[in-house]
Order: C-alpha cells, then sequence, then structure tokens
C-alpha cells in the first residue's frame, strides 16, 4: 500500500512508520462536543490520517466561541449553520480520506450506545459535568477507553481513562466535586488559548492509543495551569482504600 505523502513527515517518527499510518487509517474515534477543545482534537486527529471519526454536539457556533474555537468563523456564525456540519465541512477539506460523520444531538444515556458503538477511542470535549457523568458512565458501560480534559480560567485537567484498567473521572472528581471545579456551561472566562493547549494534549494521547502505544498513554491527572505556566502530573491514590461507587475501582497500581 502506497500511503498519501501528506503522512511523510509523521511516518519518519520512531515506532511510527507506513505500519502505523495504515494502522490509524482502520481506526475510528468519536469527539463528543466539538468546541474548543474538542474542535481542535478533530482536526488534529483528521490532519494525522484516522480513518473514521464521528463528531457529536446539538450547538451552533455563537460570536464569543470565536477567541477560542478555531474551526468556526463569522460567516457561519451569521448562518446559523450547525458545529458538526460546519466542522466537518472544514475537516473534509483538510482531508478528504478521512470518513466524518457528523450527529446533531447531545448525548445523552438514551443515546449513548447508539452514537458510541464500534469506536476505538472518544474524545471530551463537553463543557460541562452533567454531560461529562453521561459521558464517564456511558463509556464504562460500552467498555470505550476515552480522553477527557476540561477548562476553566488559566487552568485545565486531562486524563486517560481505560475501563477496567485506570480510574474513570468519577474517582477523580465525585459528581459535586466535579460540578463545584468547573460549574455548568456559560459560567467563569476561558483564557483563548488554553483549551488549544489541552486539546494537542488530548490528541497526542489519543494518537498514541490508536497507534497501538498503549503503555505510553498517560497514567495520572495532568494539571495545567497557563498564568505559571506550570504542568503537574498527580497520581491517583483512593479513598480510605474504599472503591469508586461507579466502577468499582479501588488501587491505581493494578492498571495494565
Amino acid at each position: 500500500m502506497i500511503m498519501d505523502s501528506r503522512y511523510e513527515v509523521q511516518m519518519r517518527l520512531e515506532d511510527w512508520g507506513e505500519q502505523g499510518q495504515q494502522r490509524l487509517a482502520g481506526k475510528e474515534a468519536a469527539v463528543v462536543g466539538v468546541g474548543a477543545l474538542g474542535g481542535t482534537v478533530a482536526a488534529l486527529l483528521v490532519r494525522a490520517g484516522v480513518g473514521k471519526l464521528r463528531l457529536i454536539d446539538q450547538d451552533r457556533p455563537n460570536l464569543d466561541n470565536l477567541h477560542r474555537q478555531l474551526l468556526y468563523n463569522e460567516p457561519q456564525v451569521k448562518q446559523g449553520v450547525s458545529k458538526v456540519k460546519a466542522a466537518a465541512d472544514t475537516l473534509s477539506l483538510a482531508n478528504s480520506n478521512c470518513r466524518i460523520q457528523a450527529f446533531e444531538q447531545m448525548l445523552s444515556k438514551e443515546n449513548s450506545a447508539q452514537l458510541l458503538k464500534g469506536v476505538d477511542l472518544v474524545i471530551d470535549g463537553l463543557d460541562n459535568p452533567d454531560a461529562r457523568k453521561v459521558l464517564n458512565r456511558s463509556c464504562l458501560e460500552l467498555v470505550i477507553p476515552w480522553v477527557h480534559a476540561g477548562v476553566a480560567g488559566y487552568q485545565g485537567q486531562l486524563l486517560v481513562v481505560r475501563p477496567g484498567l485506570s480510574p474513570c473521572l468519577e474517582c477523580w472528581f465525585p459528581f459535586d466535586q466535579l460540578k463545584a471545579k468547573y460549574g455548568q456551561k456559560g459560567g467563569g472566562g476561558i483564557f483563548g488559548p488554553l483549551p488549544s493547549c489541552l486539546a494537542s494534549i488530548q490528541a497526542s494521547e489519543a494518537l498514541k492509543f490508536l497507534l497501538g502505544e498503549k503503555e505510553a498513554c498517560l497514567t495520572d491527572l495532568l494539571l495545567v495551569d497557563l498564568r505559571g505556566p506550570t504542568f503537574k502530573r498527580l497520581p491517583y491514590r483512593s479513598r480510605n482504600g474504599v472503591g469508586c461507587p461507579v466502577c468499582g475501582y479501588k488501587d491505581f497500581r493494578r492498571a495494565g
């Protein structure tokens, strides 16, 4: 198989090569929430050569999105086009080899199995704790690995969740704590460069996983503060040896 020359530079990387590129072309990922985080991750995955991508979001871009959401522009805001359609149109121009499916829906308990079934990995581009609770539990039930990131102000966090092998999001942050930390949609301000910073790391973790380099993936919680800037890795410790009430996870050292 002769690979597209667009991939030549990344194929020079150690442990990538043509075999890795072919592997990536056979993978499918889902991006849930195609805003500042998800839109940037989607762009990086499409340009890297992921074979299939599902975009899931019910919103339309607004003018106040544009300081941080890189896929959208003023004409699309005026036209009222959906984020998933605008994103799919833009991304298809970047790489016509990637099969992109757009779902103008909000992920819910009722539709998560249908929207996520069969994907190799899920990217969290959401912006509120209620939606992340649904995503966490859906991925646990479907046994799908996913890459979480959240941003607020100048700070963000990132986590790779592998059901049965690592702590889930609610191991780290019980729902009430997550709600207190990141609030609801439309809360505080967001430093424009922050989501792109976190999204680039999300894409990096996703690509390593999809290429089969699972042992190279992040096993801690990554905390980012761009006012420093500071980057800190925090290892998981279960609270008082009690397992997570959602996934039952107890000891991070069991992760493989």
